[in-house]
């Protein structure tokens, strides 16, 4: 099978799964950018991610394109068709082409202001593009809050909605046991308002473990504030905040603590619980993070009400008092289940199931009410 991936970069969450999938026998897999890492990403120490046998196509011109966007029988993945200015030249390239076409997308459930307007603009796109599509890989698919019901009410038929994910590359941090006298509970992310480090904070003050201890690494507009309030709570002595690193120490962090907790109001995925589960270590989350699909209560971590500061109080109560795990078998569970060469076999299956489901003429059709 060929397969053609439209992006406007190497996303380094997304490699891990792309080149598994270029090397499962019978495929031949092409991955356009723009660029190949943002200047963003290579100041906070990403580095460029290993491709394996994909064919890179870097800032692709109008002929090639067109080569490549109607390839006969390939499987066309555009990451995002609203801002995303090669994915969508490469969309509108493809049309009238013999190819499937997938569009893969975050979830977009984003409470506030900006969900009308936003609810708005993606039901325009689907009046467009959905009669073209074989499918929508949504990441950060269940749940209430999920892609899945916001892309639904956006006018794309649930069937044609998949459940996908980010994926990571492991970094090869041993998992060891943690020698300390404390529970140490980590952030690693941006200090913003949407991240809710406050809701943290403000758990960890009524958390009643004196032997907890908090670290929040990350930097970000909020960082003044957000030390500030842990001084007024009275934890101060018990958080430490570190700015951000590369992300090699990032994740040898996250394999030194004892729990990671992302607070976020949103988040579309949230790639660190991925990389946290991988070395072992288990998960607190929002129910609005997209990542949170992968918390199996009890087992890898716990899912708390996104800005609830009694919910979080009690999950990380909970954690303390009676989580129980082995790191090494989380570590050696979580990066099999989430690591490249499972995701790719999961995707190359839902793609498949996707094109034996579909009609043989039109990717969309209208359903019918059953009222």
């Amino acid at each position: 099978m060929t397969y053609v991936f439209w992006h406007s970069y190497l996303m380094f969450h997304q490699a891990a799964y792309i080149r598994a999938l270029a090397e499962l026998p019978g495929n031949t897999v092409h991955w356009c950018v723009t660029q190949d890492l943002p200047a963003y990403y290579r100041d906070r120490g990403y580095p460029l991610p290993d491709t394996g046998r994909v064919q890179v196509h870097l800032a692709p011109g109008p002929a090639q394109i067109a080569q490549l966007a109607a390839l006969p029988g390939s499987v066309q993945v555009f990451f995002g068709l609203r801002g995303f200015a090669l994915p969508r030249a490469a969309f509108q390239a493809s049309l009238g082409a013999p190819v499937h076409r997938f569009l893969m997308t975050e979830n977009r459930f984003e409470p506030g202001a900006r969900l009308l307007p936003r609810w708005l603009a993606y039901t325009w796109d689907a009046l467009r593009y959905r009669r073209h599509l074989d499918g929508v890989f949504c990441i950060g698919h269940s749940g209430r809050h999920g892609g899945a019901r916001f892309f639904s009410a956006c006018g794309y038929p649930a069937a044609r909605i998949l459940p996908f994910m980010h994926v990571v590359d492991r970094t090869p941090v041993p998992p060891a046991p943690v020698q300390r006298g404390h529970i140490e509970i980590l952030y690693v992310g941006q200090l913003i308002p949407r991240k809710q480090v406050d809701v943290l904070l403000q758990a960890f003050s009524q958390l009643g473990a004196s032997s907890a201890r908090l670290r929040v690494i990350g930097q970000g507009a909020q960082a003044q504030a957000l030390q500030q309030l842990a001084h007024r709570l009275g934890v101060a002595e018990r958080v430490d905040f570190s700015p951000g690193m590369p992300n090699a120490q990032t994740v040898a962090a996250m394999a030194a603590a004892d729990v990671l907790v992302l607070p976020s109001r949103f988040d579309g995925w949230g790639a660190v619980v991925n990389e946290a589960l991988m070395v072992g270590t288990p998960v607190i989350c929002s129910s609005r993070c997209g990542a949170s699909d992968l918390i199996e209560n009890g087992r890898n971590g716990y899912v708390f009400e996104a800005g609830s500061v009694p919910a979080l109080r009690d999950c990380l109560k909970r954690f303390c008092e009676d989580f129980q795990w082995n790191r090494a078998a989380l570590a050696a569970t979580e990066s099999a289940r989430l690591g490249g060469p499972a995701v790719a076999a999961r995707f190359q299956n839902n793609v498949l199931q996707r094109l034996a489901d579909a009609p043989a003429s039109l990717p969309w059709q209208p359903e019918v009410s059953q009222r």
